[in-house]
């Protein structure tokens, strides 16, 4: 797990003696601590995490063809957005999580522009009216291109500063699944908004959900009413709810450092394009990853169940076939030669081209490539990397929803014929497991 925000940095800065926020440089990228206090993103920096968080979203997160078309449409190259790390949150200052969530192809056709925005605007208004200070801090809900991409597009419109950290580490099919909800933080409200028209108008709702699943069940009845996408804002609290430094229990409650880490990781992927050379990279920073197959992309199914795509990616190198099960995000990795698992959520199974070092989503797989500029076809040759699961999220109510997740996903598949996992085996334990067997 990362131990502490010193270990994965953007880069280390010190403050000026009035304390402002300070504007980045080229060569400190290799420094592997903070400084304190807020530092200064460009839109260059900005494609560095779409591109390293699609990479940790484990197969889910967005499309990041499409993450690439929002950043580019959506923010400009004299922005400037800034970042906060968790040990420097003010104690006064309201935090929300900003998401998007709805139909990629929708997305594509110019819907969801404007519906995070509008979320956040709802937000704000709201703590105001109701007596409070407006959102001080923005929070990505998980590390995923159109998510962890979304607060920053805020950031460089209004001068939010993003905290460095999300409640999941990876990409996540359902807003249960987040260390906010493990914790039991309060929920409440949630605001739903659509797209503005182009009157200037937009819908919204304000939701007092009895629980996660009914605040989730919520929006996408929300999203299907309105072009199906929908912006989203939740979990209001403050900065002393988050900061690390005045409190160890608040640490329990986020991952810290995940901006850093899929900065440190897109950098590369987009500097380098390098597979060999990312794989390196990857291995210099905490959780433990391994590569779990190399082959090429044969076939890509879905299926619809309980309102979710849920899928199939099959990779094959002529020797051994492999089978990655997803409900959005990647949940099963399973040997179809060996018999055998490879990976189980809440272990993260990502993809990278090895030809480039470039990661993708399923949502890239064999997607339309007039709208998708970063279309992956069949018969493209990948690395599938497993990733360790933060520690925060080896939590067993947790690690029941995922196996009820890959559950659900088996059972729309009975053909194959491939046991329901009885228990969550580690990552590092398959392995093992896998190199004494085979």
């Amino acid at each position: 797990m990362l131990h502490d925000c010193n270990n994965i940095p953007i880069r280390r800065l010190s403050f000026n003696e009035n304390n402002q926020t300070e504007k980045i440089s080229k060569n400190t990228h290799k420094v592997k601590n903070f400084g304190p206090g807020n530092y200064q993103l460009t839109k260059t920096d900005i494609s560095y995490i779409v591109y390293g968080a699609c990479f940790l979203g484990s197969g889910g997160g967005a499309s990041i063809g499409l993450s690439l078309l929002f950043m580019d449409k959506m923010i400009n190259d004299a922005d400037i957005m800034t970042y906060v790390n968790p040990d420097d949150l003010e104690a006064n200052k309201n935090i929300s999580f900003i998401a998007l969530l709805g139909s990629p192809d929708k997305m594509f056709e110019g819907f969801g522009q404007t519906a995070a925005l509008n979320a956040f605007l709802e937000m704000d208004n709201y703590l105001t009216q109701s007596g409070h200070e407006p959102l001080g801090y923005l929070i990505p809900v998980e590390m995923g291109a159109i998510n962890a991409l979304i607060p920053f597009i805020i950031s460089a419109r209004k001068g939010i500063s993003i905290i460095n950290g999300d409640p999941c580490g990876r990409a996540m099919p359902e807003l249960s699944m987040t260390l906010f909800n493990i914790n039991k933080l309060p929920l409440n409200p949630v605001i739903l908004t659509s797209d503005t028209d182009s009157s200037g108008h937009y819908q919204k709702i304000v939701v007092l959900a009895e629980d996660a699943d009914d605040a989730e069940n919520q929006a996408r009845r929300f999203a299907r009413s309105h072009n199906n996408v929908a912006g989203m804002a939740g979990y209001p609290m403050q900065g002393a709810d988050l900061n690390c430094s005045t409190s160890v229990q608040n640490r329990a409650k986020f991952i810290q450092c995940t901006v850093g880490l899929a900065w440190n990781l897109g950098r590369n992927m987009v500097e380098s394009k390098s597979y060999n050379e990312f794989l390196d990279c990857l291995n210099s920073f905490t959780p433990n990853s391994y590569t779990l197959f190399e082959g090429i992309i044969t076939d890509k199914e879905e299926r619809e169940i309980t309102g979710f795509d849920v899928g199939k990616i099959t990779v094959s190198n002529g020797d051994e076939t492999i089978f990655i099960y997803y409900k959005n995000e990647n949940l099963l990795a399973w040997n179809v030669t060996r018999k055998c698992y490879l990976a189980i959520g809440p272990d993260s199974i990502n993809f990278v081209t090895k030809r480039d070092a470039q990661p993708l989503s399923n949502a890239d797989i064999n997607s339309n490539p007039e709208k998708n500029p970063k279309n992956i076809p069949l018969k493209t040759e990948i690395g599938i990397i497993g990733l360790c699961a933060f520690d925060k999220l080896n939590n067993s109510v947790l690690v029941d929803l995922f196996l009820t997740n890959i559950q659900e996903i088996l059972g729309a598949f009975p053909e194959d014929h491939v046991p329901i996992p009885e228990k969550y085996i580690p990552l590092s334990e398959l392995i093992l497991y896998y190199k004494e067997i085979f």
